[in-house]
């Protein structure tokens, strides 16, 4: 609710703002409006799920590296974000499909325990991964 009163007061005062430069309100500055918009706002999007997405890539470059298994589709689930907000401690759940010896197996990995130190993810609990596999 304050993001989107913030939002709407932030509109009202750049459209104020050309409203009084220009003396009026035409076709040339609801296309100023726009960019001065979307173009922040399609920043922060991008930002936002690149973010979001980091932590399920490092987990498939790493269980790649560490299992010498191809994951082919991953899904994710961060569950923590429910209860508690935190920006170093992260808990996920991740299934996904993975080649071996010639089969497909649907995998997933249940509370898997991140923490976030400066700009570095480290798994806390990957080696001992709570990991059911059933073949597709």
């Amino acid at each position: 609710m304050q993001i989107i009163f913030f939002l709407v007061f932030t509109l009202a005062i750049i459209v104020f703002l050309i409203y009084t430069i220009n003396k009026r309100f035409g076709v040339k500055e609801f296309f100023i409006l726009v960019a001065v918009l979307v173009i922040p706002l399609g920043v922060i999007s991008f930002l936002l799920n690149k973010i979001a997405n980091e932590v399920p890539d490092i987990f498939k470059n790493k269980y790649q590296k560490e299992k010498k298994v191809e994951i082919t589709k991953l899904s994710y689930e961060r569950i923590n974000n429910k209860n508690l907000s935190s920006n170093s401690n992260y808990v996920y759940n991740f299934e996904y499909i993975i080649k071996k010896d010639n089969k497909e197996l649907v995998c997933s990995a249940k509370k898997v325990k991140v923490k976030k130190i400066q700009d570095e993810f480290v798994f806390e609990n990957f080696n001992n991964l709570d990991e059911k596999c059933l073949e597709k």
